[in-house]
């Protein structure tokens, strides 16, 4: 699926890595990815669940969302693992992004229990979710809900939440199974510059591997090298190339977890 975004989209969702990646806790690392996820993909509810796998049947626990819930039993429901089509998904070895009218019709959907039990008692209608696995380990389902008055999720949407894929899925694998590799004692310049060394990159890939980690925009970047947007495009042309990923985010995501 293509689809294009504009320069400061790409730069906010730097940014967006940058602050997930600074977060300590789940908690903390869940709150932070629905309050950013809301200003480049509106939506009225956001729910994330812990995932996990057991006995062939999927598992949802801790639940964070973006309101305040007093009936517990509407997480419960989730939790139960009563969700329908959920299951293919999360049992699945790989991360996957999927809207809720792809794999039901609203009309099915509507007459399913989780629709009349909670969706519509709170006005929801259309969802956009993420699986996120990594190395086979499911790790957490990612919900964006809006109401029925609302347009359905986009291709843009599924863009961006394929493009935050590979960040996602490190920030809370570190998190919830423990493996992340910290680099020793080293500065951050100089992991970029070992990554960089073992990528084959040149000194000036170097340099600008080095800015898109401080998130800096097209222009900054071209105007504190002193090269065009042609020459910039050719450079990350072939920095992707050595480094095996699509974009900037994947790229942010490769440099900062190394």
């Amino acid at each position: 699926m293509s689809s294009t975004l504009f320069d400061y989209e790409w730069q906010f969702l730097l940014q967006m890595v940058s602050r997930i990646n600074y977060s300590e806790t789940y908690t903390e690392t869940c709150d932070t990815i629905l309050q950013q996820m809301r200003t480049l993909i509106p939506f009225q509810t956001g729910i994330i669940f812990q995932a996990g796998r057991e006995n062939g049947r999927v598992l949802l626990t801790n639940p964070v969302s973006t309101e305040t819930v007093d009936d517990r039993s509407d997480h419960a429901f989730f939790t139960e693992g009563n969700y329908p089509h959920w299951n293919e998904f999360i049992m699945a070895p790989y991360s996957i992004v999927f809207r809720q009218s792809d794999i039901i019709s609203p009309a099915k959907m509507e007459k399913t229990r989780v629709y009349r039990e909670i969706w519509q008692q709170r006005n929801v209608y259309w969802g956009l979710f993420i699986s996120i696995v990594y190395k086979d380990c499911p790790l957490a389902v990612i919900g964006l809900m809006r109401n029925k008055n609302d347009e359905d999720f986009s291709a843009r949407d599924i863009y961006i939440m394929n493009t935050l894929k590979d960040p996602l899925e490190r920030k809370l694998y570190s998190l919830l199974e423990g493996k992340l590799r910290r680099g020793g004692n080293m500065t951050h310049p100089e992991r970029i510059a070992k990554t960089a060394s073992r990528y084959g990159l040149t000194k000036r890939e170097t340099e600008i591997v080095a800015l898109v980690c401080s998130s800096k925009s097209s222009e900054d970047m071209c105007q504190q090298l002193y090269i065009t947007h042609a020459t910039l495009s050719k450079h990350l042309s072939n920095i992707y190339s050595k480094t095996k990923v699509r974009n900037r985010t994947q790229l942010f995501g490769l440099f900062n977890d190394a």
